[in-house]
């Protein structure tokens, strides 16, 4: 059992999915099963279903069943904000923040043999006795060095409308089963805690549905509606995800307000301790160190929904939030690299990357702090001494490929790299009588702590690929130590770049006089070129071609093939069903 758990199942068992009378729904599985943390002779099986259930079990092609041990999630919920698949028609009512219970069921098979798929199915039978089958897909253990794999590199989904069409065309390209494991440089959905958006979005889609080919989604285009299914994608191959802002959940409470503002309301942990100190007389008169825990887990941040959903190492100081995973000739280390994201208004009326709202000055307690990061990662701190350790072990010298996954960008032409990734400097201002008029924050670029700190420590480890998100965009780099640079995040939708051709990033506040930095407006802020596409760069409106795709119609896929040490990029256009899936971009790695 998880033991974020423990502390959290009392808390959530109080209400369930509301459904109108008479309306609830047949027994169906949720997911189809997905793989998880495969070993040398084995490989943990996780699916979900909205009845707690029993017998649920893996059933390999030669008959021998596994039973699965059940987890009831602890957070996920619903709320009026929710958009469920077909909500009328099953008769789900949110119209406040509602528990809704999903069990996790999971199993792990044992005995496999590397380099061998043995075909597998699941099942459960639900409360009524209905007993549930899924479709038959394979499994296999943890591959060896020398096996060739093809690993999807991707992020961004958020339930964004080309998600679906994306992965469909990538299992057009590379046939069911053909891919070996995903690489998700995070924002997996948008609200972590939000049910739906795993398993059943209104839009047809949801996180579960699009990487397992059961979505139906349909985009309207001028010349109809084009419906789009996913791929089966994670029946056959183990995901392993990092951590974006998108899987960090704010405050919790049980109800109130709504989990749109719940998400966006996280606290530094600093801060939560002040307030807890303040009042632990009342808080926690008995001095329970799992009172105090659990406050400071409730009034700042956490990922339990997303470790709850998934099944990752654990050993590092950080738990499954940052890991490291030899698989077949790649050395794999995802990093908690993200911040909250706020707006860029300067206005006085919301809370803000760059200021407070002036109606809270006085309110401590209400405050944003700025794009505050989530879990330090600079020289000094835990996330960085672990990743150091990582870097210099024989696992990682002796991996033919080796990749660092992080979600926030380190170089990238879209708007989401800047202001730099650095705690925020707190600025206040005065009037001539000394009273507070403002509160603002600013980011030296110099204390950057993904370019001062964790890249020189890459740079001299010889990675050859860091594998980034955040931004929506297409784009990469090349440093002179070798280090290639992907964001391939143009999946779902895209939010623009910035470069000496286009607008400027947000408006930059105005400095205070300690400060002397300029936030960069185009270009890679941190002095990298893009690297044009290598096979079929795509055209501005002058016909001139671009280092970059940046497109809400066109969606772009990449593919590592460890045989050849290929990264191979592919776009297709979603308003045309007949399209081609062209290949317009490649390059090596494995040569640092």
């Amino acid at each position: 059992m998880k033991p974020t758990l423990l502390l959290l199942i009392a808390l959530t068992l109080t209400v369930g999915a509301v459904y109108a009378q008479d309306a609830a729904p047949d027994p169906a599985l949720l997911t189809d099963p997905f793989l998880q943390m495969p070993t040398d002779d084995s490989v943990a099986v996780v699916w979900f279903t909205e009845f707690e259930g029993s017998d649920h079990t893996v059933t390999l092609a030669d008959g021998t069943e596994v039973a699965a041990v059940t987890l009831l999630m602890s957070r996920t919920r619903e709320d009026a904000g929710s958009w469920v698949w077909q909500q009328e028609e099953r008769g789900l009512v949110f119209d406040r923040i509602t528990p809704r219970p999903i069990w996790r069921h999971e199993a792990v098979v044992t005995g496999l043999t590397a380099g061998e798929r043995v075909e597998y199915s699941v099942s459960s039978t639900a409360d009524d006795g209905t007993v549930l089958e899924s479709d038959t897909f394979t499994l296999a253990p943890l591959p060896q060095p020398g096996q060739p794999l093809n690993i999807l590199l991707t992020s961004d989904h958020q339930n964004k409308p080309m998600t679906p069409a994306n992965l469909q065309m990538v299992e057009q390209v590379y046939g069911e089963g053909g891919i070996d494991a995903v690489f998700f440089a995070g924002d997996l959905v948008d609200i972590p805690d939000r049910a739906g958006e795993w398993f059943d979005y209104g839009n047809g889609g949801g996180f579960f549905k699009s990487l397992q080919g059961r979505a139906e989604l349909g985009i309207e285009w001028y010349n109809g509606t084009i419906t789009y299914n996913g791929g089966q994608i994670i029946q056959h191959a183990p995901l392993f995800p990092a951590v974006g802002n998108h899987e960090v959940m704010g405050r919790y409470s049980e109800s109130g307000g709504s989990l749109n503002e719940q998400f966006g309301r996280p606290r530094p942990r600093a801060s939560a301790q002040q307030l807890y100190n303040a009042n632990e007389d009342y808080l926690n008169p008995d001095g329970d160190q799992a009172v105090r825990e659990q406050f400071l887990l409730d009034n700042t941040y956490n990922t339990v929904t997303y470790e709850e959903i998934f099944t990752l190492p654990d050993d590092s100081p950080g738990g499954e939030t940052y890991y490291a995973v030899a698989f077949g000739d790649v050395y794999m280390i995802s990093l908690y690299a993200t911040r909250i994201w706020r707006p860029a208004d300067m206005s006085g009326a919301l809370m803000g990357k760059y200021s407070e709202p002036l109606f809270e000055l006085d309110n401590p307690g209400n405050w944003g702090y700025g794009s505050f990061i989530f879990e330090p990662i600079g020289a000094g701190s835990e996330q960085y001494t672990w990743l150091a350790e990582q870097l210099e072990s024989d696992a990682f010298h002796d991996a033919r490929y080796k990749v660092v996954m992080l979600h926030h960008p380190m170089h990238t032409l879209g708007g989401n790299v800047v202001p730099a990734f650095t705690d925020p400097v707190r600025v206040v201002d005065r009037d001539e009588n000394g009273d507070v008029i403002g509160i603002r924050y600013e980011y030296p670029n110099d204390a950057n702590y993904l370019i001062e700190d964790v890249q020189p420590l890459l740079q001299q480890a010889g990675v050859d690929l860091v594998l980034m998100g955040h931004n929506h965009v297409y784009n990469r780099f090349v440093d002179d130590a070798g280090v290639h640079y992907l964001e391939t995040s143009n999946v779902g939708n895209s939010y623009g770049v910035f470069t000496d051709t286009t607008a400027p990033r947000d408006s930059v506040p105005p400095l205070a006089d300690q400060f002397t930095q300029e936030y960069i407006t185009t270009g890679d802020p941190y002095g990298l070129e893009p690297v044009l596409p290598s096979i079929a760069p795509q055209p501005d409106a002058d016909g001139n071609p671009q280092p970059f795709i940046t497109s809400n119609k066109v969606t772009v896929f990449s593919v590592f093939e460890t045989e050849s040490g290929m990264v191979r990029s592919y776009l297709y256009d979603t308003t045309d069903p007949d399209a081609e899936v062209v290949l317009f971009d490649e390059f090596a790695i494995g040569e640092n």
